[in-house]
């Protein structure tokens, strides 16, 4: 069976993989250099795939993929939108809390600290 992808279907799969081959890249701390010198092609080629300037083929998805030591199918998988307002808020939300209670948090975490240490230091 065969089907055939819009434009617009192409791109967005083409974008997804160029987002997922950078994420992948940088999470392995690799430069593009070491990726495509990792996966036998060009700097240029795995420059483009970031940039969503090419189609990659099954093949070299497959050697991408060895390289970033991921499976090929988690290159397909887009994120989950970031931009939601609703998750960004919450964040915001938790840095503040977090923020407002530094002191309270850094003084629980070095009392319980001191507290382990003489427990295992007394026996």
């Amino acid at each position: 069976m065969s089907y055939n992808l819009r434009m617009d279907e192409k791109t967005h799969i083409r974008t997804v993989i160029a987002g997922n081959v950078k994420k992948y890249r940088k999470l392995r701390q690799l430069t593009q250099e070491a990726l495509a010198e990792a996966a036998d092609v060009s700097n240029t080629y795995i420059a483009n795939i970031e940039c969503g300037q090419t189609w990659i083929s099954d093949k070299t998805l497959e050697k991408i993929a060895t390289a970033l030591h991921v499976d090929a199918y988690l290159l397909f998988i887009p994120e989950k939108d970031s931009t939601d307002s609703d998750v960004i808020r919450k964040r915001q939300k938790m840095i503040e809390f977090l923020k407002a209670r530094e002191n309270e948090l850094n003084t629980y975490v070095s009392d319980f600290f001191s507290e382990t240490f003489e427990k295992i230091f007394e026996e």
